[in-house]
């Protein structure tokens, strides 16, 4: 048999066993799906099969029957009703960072007189439950070994348990930092205790018993056996045993951790309504088999330890190592994980509060320190409790008696859950009613003398914990009730009430603050948490919310100062946490429509909205959605809108708007409109202050270009300091428009004019030049007849520009007059600069005309000879005086290439693919109407030819312009027959 060094060895290496698993789980070491699987912490969540479930419920079904599955069934009820219980605690602990039951009641009744008072009695009822760990551990080793005394060894599992407590959940100052280690470490504490229970159970059944068979064979042959588990028990006992449990599930500080401060997923709780029913049925149904199969060997002992009994009458030392492990495995979990959770209670509610912080740099570590001396005073608190009563008394005694303790919290988490009235005197009152029930008539009497015999008599059927149970719950549940109903709760509770609901947003306490920027919050909780660690709060704050330190909107203050106050709860509990925030938050009084109360905490709650919507249901998922849907036509309304609330301040910005300003929706939120960049500020400022309600046709500049804008407003009440919704309309381009619009009509009638005037001139000219050469027949005067050649060349020139400026007005015929022929392209360019140059733009250029005199193409010369001189025009618009413009021409036998050069600035990219649109141009106002390139592209087309642009044309220098037109070559001399060139 295993001696005291063999079992002491062991049971170390199993605790060292599970902290080095923790170990290569917060290192990464362990693959991070199964870390982060849901099923590894449902597991862990295995940690309430405690010694009560492991051995007790033995203990329990040898003198009572059936009566031992109250402590399975009370669970799994908690986790069937998983969605209505268990997730909403899960998000208001997620949301507000709390870390405890007592932090969750704190938080609820904004009181720490709640928060100390569930402390207290929360220690008061864990201290039996952890005391029958111990006590398990310490029987289990005097089974084997009477050495040392059951004190002894009970002191010696106290001080490695301690160690390993530190180790597993003292290593971070705050508890809003996750331990995935402890959470791996209990999955695999669960498993063990799970796969021992269940390899002995069937290792009793098949090998012992005989399987069913040999089971049914001895059942008939010993009916007592079987009558005992169908012993008759009291149905009210059942009743008050199921409730207890299910109370004790959730509020016991270990199963409180494991399922909410150690919890980041709704899945694992999802996965839990089945996971954690499966698991405790397979411990349960391991009980019947052992316990007939040690009745059958006549192992002999106290019931509670026959898995020990079992081994050690077969002399199997793999059966009573598996049985001690397990024992060890169900024991450790939850005094490591209780005690954790309980000193953290400690310190938050009772230390902190009466405490002054140290004046010390190293105020985390204060803390961490702080945490592992309450560890080991608790743990050596459990050991006295254990030492001077428990160790009296049965396993599944002190266990109906810890539960019926945690049952005394379920009324205060139910109305916590879902009933908005209760307050903070209503919930104490209760808890102090019904705890005072249960100390007076169920701890009480333990401390009182122990006469063993007495202690020997002291079972379920001869003590009845019903009635003080029902007792003590009734009392508390209607002190509870009545004290809420004729009391009042104040706003602070009354804003957490309403937090607590479910389908409700995270709220904020205040909407207003003192603060106007981050150092204001450094002043503040430096003097309470020292430099070092105001600092390191506050940028983990920032961190968390993805925002820079400096001047920070209002509504990021709000934002700040709600993240900081979570997160210092996480270290310092809620109602320390409220408290040291507190001076930041004043009251403003809000006017305008109701809803509308504070502008500030409708834009937050528009903001969490956007992620809230999975945590919908019924009606308020419905009418969300409506909420959705009215938000999403404002988005994509093709009309700017801006509403402010009724301070002024920017409640929404729709993509339109952001679109025309360029401003993101995310940095006008929550400013005044004249906080806005220019000129945007100054617009909307002035308009939202002036009597009109329209503004038609608002000029101003935007990068250094003329836009319009139209303008409307309405209040959303009849109230002077109601909201208000603003309206932005861009005009520009209807405005524009109509000036192209009216510069093409003055084109159209001083083109028409100029060719009236064209002809009228054409008279006067051709009686000048018949004059002229009248001369030779009246004189024989050479200087007079020279004079006359001159007088006639210069009409011949009139009459050319005329005939140019007629054929260049009518250019705009229909396709039925047009006449191709064979165009000569370099006399053609000539005439184009002919033309160009008679302008003040285009005669202080330098034309380059490189096109060969034998290159002809097909068309129509007075339609090219309008490409060419659009094209120059640009060209000199472009150009600086003196600057070279190239007309450059290239063949290769069936197209002719045509390049337009010049020196100019060039055309930025993102505008060349609009240059053929109509009406676009890069020209100030009054100098293009946007008509002479798509003019151009449609006769090219035409022409059956292409157009294409380069910019810039000299890549060295990132300036010029290259217009390349390509059209189909045609040989001059084939239609030196059918026309002329130009």
């Amino acid at each position: 048999m295993l001696d005291l060094s063999q079992l002491f060895l062991i049971g170390f290496a199993y605790l060292a066993f599970l902290f080095g698993t923790a170990y290569l789980t917060e290192r990464d070491v362990l693959p991070t799906r199964w870390v982060r699987h849901p099923l590894t912490h449902v597991l862990s969540i295995g940690i309430y099969a405690s010694v009560w479930t492991f051995h007790g419920a033995f203990g329990l079904a040898s003198e009572s029957g059936y009566l031992y599955l109250a402590s399975y069934l009370g669970a799994v009820g908690v986790f069937v009703l998983a969605p209505a219980l268990l997730i909403p605690i899960l998000r208001i602990t997620r949301t507000y960072q709390l870390s405890s039951l007592a932090d969750l009641f704190a938080f609820r009744f904004r009181s720490g007189a709640v928060g100390t008072i569930t402390t207290i009695l929360t220690v008061l009822a864990t201290m039996p439950m952890i005391s029958i760990q111990i006590q398990a551990v310490a029987d289990s080793l005097y089974i084997f070994n009477q050495q040392f005394t059951v004190s002894q060894f009970a002191f010696g599992f106290c001080s490695v348990l301690a160690l390993f407590s530190i180790l597993f959940g003292a290593r971070h100052a705050a508890l809003r930092h996750k331990h995935p280690g402890l959470v791996v470490a209990m999955a695999v504490s669960s498993l063990i205790k799970l796969g021992v229970i269940v390899a002995i159970g069937l290792y009793a059944f098949f090998s012992i018993l005989g399987g069913p068979v040999g089971l049914e064979s001895w059942l008939i042959a010993n009916p007592d056996q079987m009558a005992l588990l169908n012993t008759q028990f009291d149905a009210e006992i059942w009743r008050t045993l199921l409730i207890a449990f299910f109370s004790a599930t959730v509020v016991m500080p270990h199963m409180f951790h494991m399922m909410f401060t150690e919890n980041s997923s709704d899945e694992t709780l999802y996965k839990a309504t089945w996971g954690m029913p499966l698991f405790l049925f397979l411990m349960a149904l391991a009980v019947p088999p052992i316990l007939w199969a040690g009745m059958s060997l006549g192992a002999g002992g106290d019931p509670e330890f026959l898995l020990l009994y079992l081994g050690m009458h077969l002399d199997s030392e793999w059966l009573t190592l598996m049985a001690f492990i397990g024992g060890l495995s169900a024991a450790s979990g939850i005094s490591i994980v209780g005690t954790v959770a309980m000193a953290s209670m400690l310190q938050n509610h009772i230390i902190l509060p009466m405490v002054p912080f140290p004046d010390t740099h190293r105020f985390y570590s204060w803390v961490l320190w702080l945490r592992r001396s309450l560890i080991i005073l608790l743990l050596f608190g459990c050991y006295f409790f254990y030492d001077k009563i428990g160790n009296y008394y049965d396993l599944h005694q002190l266990g109906i008696i810890a539960v019926v303790a945690f049952l005394q919290f379920l009324p205060a988490l139910l109305v916590t859950l879902f009933w908005q009235r209760a307050n903070r005197w209503g919930v104490i009152g209760g808890l102090l009613v019904g705890m005072g029930v249960w100390l007076y008539t169920m701890l009480f009497p333990l401390l009182g003398p122990i006469d063993p015999m007495v202690a020997d008599t002291f079972t379920v059927e001869e003590y009845d914990p019903d009635t003080a149970a029902v007792l003590a719950l009734v009392l508390n549940a209607l002190t509870l009730t009545l004290i809420s109903l004729f009391t009042e709760q104040n706003a602070d509770e009354e804003h957490a009430a309403s937090a607590c609901l479910l389908n409700v947003l995270q709220r904020h306490s205040t909407t207003s603050l003192t603060a106007t920027r981050v150092e204001d919050f450094q002043e503040l909780l430096s003097p309470r948490l020292g430099q070092d660690a105001a600092r390191r709060e506050i940028q983990s704050a920032l961190d968390q919310l993805a925002l820079k330190p400096g001047i920070l909107r209002p509504v990021d203050l709000l934002r700040l100062r709600t993240q900081l106050e979570h997160n210092l709860t996480g270290l310092l509990g809620p109602v320390e946490a409220a408290t040291l925030l507190s001076p930041l938050d004043h009251s403003a009084p809000a006017a305008g429509i109701s809803s509308l109360a504070s502008g500030r905490n409708v834009h937050l709650m528009e903001s969490q909205l956007e992620n809230y919507q999975e945590q919908l249901t019924g009606l308020a998922a419905e009418l969300d959605d409506l909420r959705r849907y009215h938000r999403l036509i404002l988005q994509r309304l093709p009309v700017g809108v801006c509403t402010l609330d009724n301070t002024g301040e920017i409640l929404f910005w729709n993509a339109e708007m952001e679109q025309v300003t360029g401003i993101p929706a995310a940095d006008c939120a929550g400013i005044p409109l004249n906080h806005l960049p220019a000129p945007w500020g100054t617009l909307l400022a002035n308009f939202a202050q002036s009597p009109l309600a329209h503004e038609v046709a608002e000029p101003i500049q935007l990068n250094s270009q003329p836009h319009w804008f139209a303008l409307h407003k309405a209040r959303l009440s009849e109230e002077s300091a109601s909201g208000m919704v603003l309206l932005l309309e861009d005009e520009t381009e209807t405005r524009m428009l109509q000036n192209r619009l009216a510069h093409s009509e003055r084109l159209s009638s001083i083109g028409r004019f100029a060719a009236g005037v064209a002809h009228e001139i054409g008279n006067p000219v051709t009686g000048i030049a018949c004059l002229a050469q009248n001369l030779k027949l009246e004189t024989d005067n050479e200087e007079i007849l020279l004079t006359g050649d001159q007088i006639v060349d210069q009409t011949k020139r009139i009459s050319r520009i005329v005939q140019s400026l007629m054929r260049f007005a009518s250019g705009g015929q229909s396709d039925n007059q047009v006449a191709h022929e064979s165009v000569n392209l370099r006399e053609c360019f000539d005439e184009a600069i002919h033309l160009v140059s008679l302008d003040s733009r285009g005669k202080y250029q330098q034309y380059l005309n490189n096109v060969a005199p034998e290159l002809h193409v097909w068309g129509d010369p007075q339609q090219l000879s309008q490409v060419f001189v659009n094209l120059l025009n640009n060209a000199c618009d472009a150009s600086e005086d003196y600057n070279h413009i190239w007309i450059d021409a290239d063949s290769n036998g069936e197209t002719i290439s045509l390049a337009v050069t010049d020196e100019g600035t060039g055309i930025p990219q993102e505008l060349q693919d609009r240059l053929f649109e109509p009406f676009f141009t890069t020209k100030d106002p009054g100098k293009g109407t946007g008509l002479g390139l798509p003019l151009v592209y449609n006769i090219i087309e035409e022409h059956y030819g292409s157009i294409e642009i380069i910019s810039p044309a000299n890549n060295k220098q990132n300036k010029g312009t290259r217009v390349v037109i390509t059209l189909p070559f045609h040989s001059g001399d084939e239609f030196s027959g059918h026309g002329k060139g130009v």
